[in-house]
């Protein structure tokens, strides 16, 4: 299931970065970023985005979104917020975690940036998550180079959904991912190897 979400997902972002200067581009991340916070239900403008790419099976029949159409739709919007203003795709199919793109802009002293993070992995629901992750989000954009997989954030954000064990199993990684610490020395030993 989170392999094929991954697919999906990093299919509509690829779509999206190839044209990432077309008007029609612009006009899509622009109703992204203005679907933030929005039931999928309120979002008509990104309907075509997200209902032409999404298997069946992903799909609500009760009119309640499913964990795969909420997943996607939340990395999207991230993701066009993230993208917001800048020429080079910040997506990366890397593996990368949020957790690891905001340690690779964390210094050690960086306690608001930790108290940021802790929110976030602290999170009682779905929307507060993606909300503390907005805020995040809009800390990384402002770094030129920052890139996140959106693809991995939105199989993430399917586990956040599933079940407390599934949950609880995704902030552990991202944990782990921020606060691992490396010295460069030892980066760079490493390297030579």
């Amino acid at each position: 299931m989170s392999k094929d979400l991954y697919k999906v997902t990093a299919r509509v972002i690829f779509k999206l970065g190839e044209r990432l200067e077309s008007s029609e581009t612009k006009a899509i991340l622009s109703h992204l970023r203005n679907s933030i916070g929005r039931d999928i239900s309120e979002t008509v403008e990104i309907w075509p985005l997200m209902f032409e790419e999404v298997p069946l099976e992903y799909l609500s029949t009760s009119g309640i979104p499913t964990h795969q159409e909420n997943a996607i739709l939340a990395s999207l919007q991230l993701y066009a917020l993230h993208q917001q203003g800048k020429s080079k795709s910040v997506y990366e199919s890397s593996g990368y975690s949020v957790g690891k793109a905001l340690h690779d802009i964390r210094d050690l002293n960086n306690t608001a940036l930790d108290r940021r993070f802790n929110a976030l992995i602290t999170s009682g629901n779905f929307k507060e998550l993606t909300t503390h992750l907005r805020h995040l989000i809009s800390i990384l954009k402002q770094e030129a180079d920052t890139k996140v997989d959106y693809a991995k954030l939105a199989e993430d954000f399917y586990w956040y959904q599933s079940s407390p064990e599934t949950a609880n199993r995704m902030r552990m990684r991202w944990g782990q991912d921020y606060y691992f610490y490396q010295t460069k020395e030892k980066e760079g030993e490493k390297d030579a190897e």
